[in-house]
């Protein structure tokens, strides 16, 4: 992977995140990301992992993705939003509309898209994920695992430039857990930059250029799979894979 500037789509510098109780979630975080990488971001609890990539936007520190400087200007962080999909851990479904309205919705809404064009798309990502026949059905009606890989059919139907995951996988059960895998697998062999917080290792080994450990609220270690899983430098990296692994 090239570390060309030209190639840079994320780069965060100093990030920091108070919350109102006085809690510092995130306390100077470096992170960059290039184009078409995908970096995987583990940790133990309360590390601040899921935080970092939720807040993308006017944060203190510095915080640039695909040449956009982050800051409070609501244009920029509008801007951002559009180009950034983002898939959580709870699918955040409509549950009153249905599985094809769910994909629909955003694109025809935000970037003014004509329904038949977005509907068009809209089918095709089904398809690619699998879940084609489930258009018409409800968030409902679908396995946990259907619903997730609808909320990434939905996250591509914005066409984004970077695609967050936090913890996709961790509400689902364990046998619904590979068909989930399997779509991210795929979405990485297109080049597509996605930052992942998860713990699934296999994932990270098969897929990662780099894995990234936070610990309270900062970057520990960040190196590529066989580095990090098989001689990781830090001993804190150490403690948290005896745990894991």
């Amino acid at each position: 992977m090239t570390s060309s500037p030209n190639n840079l789509v994320i780069e965060a510098r100093g990030v920091q995140k108070w919350y109102p109780n006085g809690y510092h979630a995130l306390r100077g975080v470096d992170l960059s990301v290039h184009r078409g990488e995908v970096v995987v971001v583990m940790g133990p609890s309360g590390s601040g992992k899921s935080t970092f990539i939720r807040t993308f936007n006017a944060l203190e520190g510095s915080i640039r993705i695909d040449d956009i400087s982050l800051g409070n200007d609501l244009r920029q962080i509008d801007a951002i939003r559009r180009e950034v999909g983002m898939v959580f851990q709870q699918f955040n479904l409509f549950p009153h509309l249905t599985v094809l309205d769910n994909l629909v919705l955003a694109p025809t809404l935000v970037r003014g898209r004509s329904r038949t064009e977005v509907q068009a798309q809209a089918l095709s990502l089904l398809d690619r994920v699998g879940i084609k026949e489930q258009a018409q059905k409800f968030p409902g009606q679908l396995s946990g695992g259907q619903q997730q890989r609808v909320a990434i059919a939905r996250a591509l139907c914005m066409e984004p430039r970077i695609l967050l995951f936090d913890e996709p996988t961790s509400s689902l059960d364990p046998e619904m857990v590979r068909e989930v895998l399997d779509v991210m697998r795929q979405l990485a062999q297109e080049d597509i930059t996605m930052v992942v917080v998860t713990h699934e290792v296999k994932f990270a080994e098969q897929v990662a250029h780099r894995v990234v450990l936070m610990a309270e609220g900062n970057v520990v270690e960040e190196a590529p799979p066989a580095q990090f899983f098989k001689n990781p430098k830090h001993e804190r990296t150490r403690r948290f894979l005896d745990q894991i692994l």
